[in-house]
Protein backbone atom coordinates (compact mmCIF):
# COMPACT_ATOMS: atom_id res chain seq x y z
CA UNK A 1 0.00 0.00 0.00
CA UNK A 2 3.05 2.35 1.16
CA UNK A 3 4.51 1.77 -2.38
CA UNK A 4 1.55 2.53 -4.29
CA UNK A 5 0.87 6.09 -2.45
CA UNK A 6 4.38 6.71 -3.03
CA UNK A 7 4.43 5.62 -7.17
CA UNK A 8 0.90 7.69 -6.63
CA UNK A 9 2.28 11.14 -4.90
CA UNK A 10 5.51 10.39 -7.84
CA UNK A 11 3.23 10.54 -10.67
CA UNK A 12 1.15 13.19 -9.45
CA UNK A 13 4.07 15.69 -8.75
CA UNK A 14 5.49 14.95 -12.07
CA UNK A 15 2.65 16.09 -13.73
CA UNK A 16 2.18 19.00 -12.08
CA UNK A 17 5.75 20.01 -12.87
CA UNK A 18 5.33 19.54 -16.39
CA UNK A 19 2.23 21.36 -16.27
CA UNK A 20 3.73 24.10 -13.91
CA UNK A 21 6.39 24.53 -16.50
CA UNK A 22 4.05 24.70 -19.71
CA UNK A 23 1.52 27.03 -18.43
CA UNK A 24 4.50 29.52 -17.12
CA UNK A 25 6.38 29.22 -20.69
CA UNK A 26 3.15 30.57 -22.34
CA UNK A 27 2.28 32.59 -19.86
CA UNK A 28 5.27 34.64 -19.88
CA UNK A 29 5.14 35.16 -23.68
CA UNK A 30 1.46 36.26 -23.62
CA UNK A 31 2.23 38.81 -20.89
CA UNK A 32 5.29 39.88 -22.55
CA UNK A 33 3.55 40.23 -25.90
CA UNK A 34 0.45 41.93 -24.54
CA UNK A 35 3.11 44.39 -22.50
CA UNK A 36 1.76 43.70 -18.92
CA UNK A 37 4.87 41.85 -17.55
CA UNK A 38 7.92 41.28 -18.00
CA UNK A 39 8.90 37.69 -18.95
CA UNK A 40 10.15 36.22 -15.44
CA UNK A 41 7.08 38.13 -14.25
CA UNK A 42 5.15 35.98 -16.75
CA UNK A 43 6.55 32.80 -15.96
CA UNK A 44 5.79 33.13 -11.86
CA UNK A 45 2.42 34.58 -12.67
CA UNK A 46 1.54 31.24 -14.58
CA UNK A 47 3.72 28.64 -11.93
CA UNK A 48 1.21 30.38 -8.85
CA UNK A 49 -1.72 29.96 -11.18
CA UNK A 50 -1.29 26.17 -11.86
CA UNK A 51 0.22 25.77 -8.14
CA UNK A 52 -3.15 27.60 -6.59
CA UNK A 53 -5.81 25.70 -8.60
CA UNK A 54 -3.71 22.59 -7.86
CA UNK A 55 -3.50 23.03 -4.40
CA UNK A 56 -7.18 23.90 -4.28
CA UNK A 57 -8.55 20.82 -5.79
CA UNK A 58 -6.01 18.84 -3.36
CA UNK A 59 -7.49 19.95 -0.12
CA UNK A 60 -11.06 19.52 -1.88
CA UNK A 61 -13.72 17.56 -0.36
CA UNK A 62 -15.52 17.19 -3.27
CA UNK A 63 -14.68 13.56 -3.68
CA UNK A 64 -15.48 12.49 -0.35
CA UNK A 65 -18.64 10.20 0.97
CA UNK A 66 -20.90 12.44 2.98
CA UNK A 67 -19.98 10.53 5.91
CA UNK A 68 -16.16 11.88 5.95
CA UNK A 69 -16.82 15.34 6.61
CA UNK A 70 -20.17 15.17 8.60
CA UNK A 71 -19.55 16.15 12.20
CA UNK A 72 -15.95 16.54 10.97
CA UNK A 73 -14.45 19.41 13.05
CA UNK A 74 -10.67 18.34 11.99
CA UNK A 75 -11.74 19.35 8.69
CA UNK A 76 -13.01 22.86 10.03
CA UNK A 77 -9.97 23.22 11.91
CA UNK A 78 -7.58 22.53 8.56
CA UNK A 79 -9.68 25.28 6.68
CA UNK A 80 -9.67 27.59 8.84
CA UNK A 81 -5.72 27.98 8.64
CA UNK A 82 -6.27 28.57 5.39
CA UNK A 83 -9.27 31.15 5.51
CA UNK A 84 -7.06 33.09 8.50
CA UNK A 85 -3.99 32.60 6.56
CA UNK A 86 -5.72 34.61 3.63
CA UNK A 87 -7.78 37.21 5.62
CA UNK A 88 -4.44 38.28 6.70
CA UNK A 89 -2.82 38.70 3.14
CA UNK A 90 -6.06 40.21 1.92
CA UNK A 91 -5.91 42.91 5.06
CA UNK A 92 -2.29 43.41 4.33
CA UNK A 93 -2.64 43.66 0.35
CA UNK A 94 -4.96 46.29 0.95
CA UNK A 95 -3.90 48.59 3.82
CA UNK A 96 0.18 48.07 3.70
CA UNK A 97 1.11 46.63 0.20
CA UNK A 98 3.13 48.55 -1.83
CA UNK A 99 0.86 51.51 -3.78
CA UNK A 100 1.90 50.07 -7.46
CA UNK A 101 0.17 47.15 -6.18
CA UNK A 102 -2.99 47.30 -8.53
CA UNK A 103 -5.21 45.99 -11.30
CA UNK A 104 -3.12 42.68 -12.46
CA UNK A 105 -0.61 42.91 -9.92
CA UNK A 106 -2.90 42.28 -7.37
CA UNK A 107 -4.22 39.12 -9.10
CA UNK A 108 -0.41 38.32 -9.22
CA UNK A 109 -0.22 39.00 -5.51
CA UNK A 110 -3.66 37.14 -4.72
CA UNK A 111 -1.99 34.02 -6.47
CA UNK A 112 1.56 34.26 -5.02
CA UNK A 113 -0.16 33.76 -1.23
CA UNK A 114 -2.82 31.36 -1.90
CA UNK A 115 -0.38 29.22 -3.69
CA UNK A 116 2.28 29.68 -1.05
CA UNK A 117 -0.33 28.89 1.65
CA UNK A 118 -1.42 26.13 0.22
CA UNK A 119 2.19 24.91 -1.33
CA UNK A 120 4.07 25.78 1.60
CA UNK A 121 1.61 25.30 4.90
CA UNK A 122 -1.01 22.98 4.15
CA UNK A 123 0.59 20.45 2.08
CA UNK A 124 4.38 20.80 3.68
CA UNK A 125 2.36 20.71 6.81
CA UNK A 126 1.88 16.75 6.70
CA UNK A 127 5.86 16.46 6.72
CA UNK A 128 5.36 16.78 9.93
CA UNK A 129 3.49 13.72 10.47
CA UNK A 130 -0.53 14.68 10.16
CA UNK A 131 -1.94 14.06 6.33
CA UNK A 132 -4.72 16.34 5.07
CA UNK A 133 -6.54 13.48 3.47
CA UNK A 134 -6.31 10.48 5.83
CA UNK A 135 -5.77 11.70 8.87
CA UNK A 136 -8.21 14.73 8.76
CA UNK A 137 -10.94 13.75 5.88
CA UNK A 138 -11.39 10.15 6.38
CA UNK A 139 -10.25 9.62 10.26
CA UNK A 140 -11.69 12.92 11.71
CA UNK A 141 -8.53 13.31 13.62
CA UNK A 142 -9.05 17.12 15.62
CA UNK A 143 -5.63 17.05 16.71
CA UNK A 144 -3.92 16.54 12.87
CA UNK A 145 -6.21 19.02 11.92
CA UNK A 146 -5.56 21.43 14.54
CA UNK A 147 -1.69 21.40 13.46
CA UNK A 148 -1.80 21.32 10.30
CA UNK A 149 -4.62 24.32 10.44
CA UNK A 150 -1.97 26.37 12.69
CA UNK A 151 1.29 25.47 10.43
CA UNK A 152 -1.04 26.76 7.67
CA UNK A 153 -1.90 29.87 9.44
CA UNK A 154 1.76 30.64 10.80
CA UNK A 155 2.55 29.86 6.38
CA UNK A 156 0.37 32.79 5.87
CA UNK A 157 1.57 34.98 8.50
CA UNK A 158 5.25 35.34 7.09
CA UNK A 159 3.33 35.56 3.15
CA UNK A 160 1.41 38.37 4.56
CA UNK A 161 4.37 40.06 6.22
CA UNK A 162 6.57 39.69 3.13
CA UNK A 163 3.70 41.92 1.48
CA UNK A 164 3.76 44.51 4.07
CA UNK A 165 5.64 47.71 2.77
CA UNK A 166 7.33 49.11 -0.30
CA UNK A 167 9.18 47.10 -2.80
CA UNK A 168 11.63 49.59 -4.05
CA UNK A 169 15.22 46.92 -5.52
CA UNK A 170 17.49 49.97 -4.37
CA UNK A 171 16.83 49.82 -0.80
CA UNK A 172 18.00 46.15 -0.54
CA UNK A 173 22.11 46.45 0.29
CA UNK A 174 22.58 43.15 -1.77
CA UNK A 175 19.23 44.12 -4.13
CA UNK A 176 22.14 43.76 -6.86
CA UNK A 177 21.68 39.86 -6.81
CA UNK A 178 18.77 39.78 -8.39
CA UNK A 179 19.50 42.79 -10.99
CA UNK A 180 19.74 40.19 -13.93
CA UNK A 181 15.92 39.36 -13.89
CA UNK A 182 13.89 41.61 -16.46
CA UNK A 183 11.05 42.67 -13.79
CA UNK A 184 13.51 43.72 -11.74
CA UNK A 185 12.99 47.61 -11.11
CA UNK A 186 9.28 46.02 -10.50
CA UNK A 187 10.93 44.69 -7.13
CA UNK A 188 7.69 41.49 -7.46
CA UNK A 189 10.61 39.59 -6.75
CA UNK A 190 11.31 40.73 -3.20
CA UNK A 191 7.90 39.25 -1.81
CA UNK A 192 8.85 35.68 -2.74
CA UNK A 193 12.20 36.00 -1.44
CA UNK A 194 11.84 37.60 1.96
CA UNK A 195 9.11 34.64 2.37
CA UNK A 196 11.37 31.97 1.30
CA UNK A 197 13.67 33.41 4.01
CA UNK A 198 10.74 34.05 6.52
CA UNK A 199 9.47 30.04 5.83
CA UNK A 200 13.17 28.80 6.04
CA UNK A 201 13.41 30.26 9.41
CA UNK A 202 10.00 28.40 10.45
CA UNK A 203 10.60 25.32 9.25
CA UNK A 204 14.14 24.88 11.22
CA UNK A 205 12.51 26.11 13.96
CA UNK A 206 9.82 23.78 14.16
CA UNK A 207 12.27 20.87 13.33
CA UNK A 208 14.55 21.75 16.34
CA UNK A 209 11.27 21.97 18.60
CA UNK A 210 10.02 18.64 17.30
CA UNK A 211 13.42 17.22 18.36
CA UNK A 212 13.59 18.93 21.39
CA UNK A 213 10.27 17.07 22.44
CA UNK A 214 9.91 13.96 24.97
CA UNK A 215 7.89 12.11 22.96
CA UNK A 216 7.14 11.13 19.36
CA UNK A 217 5.07 13.88 17.80
CA UNK A 218 3.67 11.74 14.79
CA UNK A 219 2.94 8.98 17.52
CA UNK A 220 1.41 11.71 19.73
CA UNK A 221 -1.11 13.46 17.68
CA UNK A 222 -2.01 10.73 14.23
CA UNK A 223 -2.33 7.46 16.45
CA UNK A 224 -3.37 9.02 20.23
CA UNK A 225 -4.76 12.05 18.87
CA UNK A 226 -3.68 13.95 21.64
CA UNK A 227 -4.87 17.14 21.82
CA UNK A 228 -2.39 18.86 24.45
CA UNK A 229 0.31 17.93 22.11
CA UNK A 230 -1.03 19.34 18.76
CA UNK A 231 -2.21 22.31 21.04
CA UNK A 232 1.11 23.49 21.67
CA UNK A 233 2.82 22.48 18.31
CA UNK A 234 0.28 24.78 17.14
CA UNK A 235 0.93 27.75 19.53
CA UNK A 236 4.69 27.49 19.32
CA UNK A 237 3.86 27.66 15.61
CA UNK A 238 2.06 30.45 15.25
CA UNK A 239 4.13 31.69 17.71
CA UNK A 240 7.04 31.90 15.37
CA UNK A 241 4.33 33.13 12.75
CA UNK A 242 3.87 36.58 14.37
CA UNK A 243 7.68 36.86 15.23
CA UNK A 244 9.01 36.33 11.65
CA UNK A 245 5.86 38.23 9.67
CA UNK A 246 6.91 41.37 11.94
CA UNK A 247 10.90 40.38 10.51
CA UNK A 248 9.75 40.45 7.00
CA UNK A 249 8.00 43.17 7.06
CA UNK A 250 8.34 46.80 5.73
CA UNK A 251 10.15 48.95 3.97
CA UNK A 252 12.69 46.51 2.82
CA UNK A 253 15.75 48.75 4.08
CA UNK A 254 18.03 45.35 4.32
CA UNK A 255 19.59 42.45 5.07
CA UNK A 256 20.92 42.75 8.62
CA UNK A 257 17.76 44.29 9.98
CA UNK A 258 15.73 41.25 8.85
CA UNK A 259 18.78 39.05 10.62
CA UNK A 260 17.85 41.20 13.48
CA UNK A 261 14.09 40.36 13.78
CA UNK A 262 14.69 36.72 13.00
CA UNK A 263 17.02 36.63 16.13
CA UNK A 264 13.76 37.25 18.41
CA UNK A 265 12.56 33.82 17.27
CA UNK A 266 15.24 32.81 20.49
CA UNK A 267 12.15 33.96 22.55
CA UNK A 268 9.75 31.00 22.42
CA UNK A 269 12.47 28.55 21.89
CA UNK A 270 13.48 29.45 24.84
CA UNK A 271 10.29 29.35 26.69
CA UNK A 272 9.71 25.93 24.92
CA UNK A 273 13.44 25.42 26.40
CA UNK A 274 12.60 25.83 30.30
CA UNK A 275 8.56 24.56 30.22
CA UNK A 276 9.18 21.03 27.86
CA UNK A 277 10.43 19.22 31.36
CA UNK A 278 7.23 20.23 33.12
CA UNK A 279 4.47 19.83 30.42
CA UNK A 280 2.66 16.93 31.77
CA UNK A 281 -0.83 17.34 31.92
CA UNK A 282 -3.40 19.22 29.29
CA UNK A 283 -3.47 22.07 31.31
CA UNK A 284 0.07 22.59 31.70
CA UNK A 285 0.52 22.17 27.97
CA UNK A 286 -1.93 24.91 26.84
CA UNK A 287 -0.28 27.45 29.90
CA UNK A 288 2.97 26.84 27.61
CA UNK A 289 1.52 27.10 24.60
CA UNK A 290 0.56 31.14 25.93
CA UNK A 291 3.32 31.65 27.31
CA UNK A 292 4.41 31.11 23.52
CA UNK A 293 2.53 33.80 22.05
CA UNK A 294 3.30 35.96 24.81
CA UNK A 295 6.79 35.77 24.30
CA UNK A 296 6.55 36.47 20.59
CA UNK A 297 3.83 39.56 21.33
CA UNK A 298 6.81 40.64 24.02
CA UNK A 299 9.29 40.17 20.98
CA UNK A 300 7.32 42.67 19.26
CA UNK A 301 7.13 45.61 21.65
CA UNK A 302 10.94 44.96 22.65
CA UNK A 303 12.07 44.59 18.70
CA UNK A 304 11.91 48.25 17.99
CA UNK A 305 12.89 49.60 20.62
CA UNK A 306 16.27 47.64 20.54
CA UNK A 307 16.30 48.42 17.14
CA UNK A 308 16.76 52.21 17.70
CA UNK A 309 19.30 51.59 20.59
CA UNK A 310 21.57 49.48 18.05
CA UNK A 311 20.76 52.19 15.42
CA UNK A 312 19.09 49.54 13.16
CA UNK A 313 16.24 51.00 11.04
CA UNK A 314 13.11 48.46 11.43
CA UNK A 315 10.61 50.93 8.87
CA UNK A 316 6.98 49.99 9.16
Amino acid sequence: MSNTTSNASSTHAGVFLIVAIVVGFFSGVIFYEADVFWQDTGVFFGLCLVASVWGFFHSSTGGLHHLYWRTNPAIGAARLGVLGAMAWCIFVLVFFADPTITGIWTVLYFLMAYSGIKLFGQLFAERYGPRLRIDVYERKNLAAGTFIGSFTFATGLIMGGAMWGEMTPESLSYGWLFSGLPGYEDGWWITPWFFAMGWLVLVLVMWFWFRRERANFRQRVVQERAMPDARAASYFCVACGITIAYAVQGDYTGFFESLFGFSFIALPILAHEILRPRADSSTQRDGEGWIYIVMALAGLLIMPWLADLLGLGLAL
